[in-house]
């Protein structure tokens, strides 16, 4: 009898491991393309009056920069590895203030390495550790 009890404990104990190793500590899900695709979200921890957005269709992104409108294509792998191809922008503000915090926003999108999702809002992370651009999402 000790011995059937100490199994299913053993048992259970492996099904716990399980079920929370899988599990992220941050909370973010594995996406794809498709969870993204038709999602608009709003830039909320830098350049705040900036309006700075990100949209997704399929393979490819499009947004407002600050100053000008931008679009390019992105690939994730292994549910969180971001990368960003082909950013092309529009030259239409001359706004030197506002073209400043675009280059900004642009080069930093650049260097994205991850992305994270919580089902509403993402966060892209860069390759310098002390930048993310957090995400809003407004549709």
């Amino acid at each position: 009898m000790k011995i059937k009890s100490l199994k299913i404990i053993f048992i259970v104990l492996i099904i716990l491991f399980i079920i929370f190793s899988c599990s992220s500590t941050k909370g973010s899900l594995a996406l794809s393309s498709s969870t993204l695709t038709g999602k608009t979200y709003k830039l909320i921890n830098m350049f705040e009056d900036s309006g700075i957005t990100i949209s997704f269709y399929n393979t490819e992104f499009y947004g407002y920069g600050g100053a000008n409108t931008y679009f390019g294509e992105y690939e994730v792998r292994r549910g969180n590895i971001l990368l960003i191809k082909k950013i092309e922008v529009t030259k239409i503000s001359e706004e030197e203030e506002d073209l400043k915090k675009e280059e900004d926003y642009i080069k930093y999108l650049n260097t994205a390495s991850s992305i994270e999702f919580n089902g509403e809002d993402i966060v892209i992370n860069t390759l310098d550790k002390d930048i993310k651009l957090i995400f809003k999402r407004l549709y």
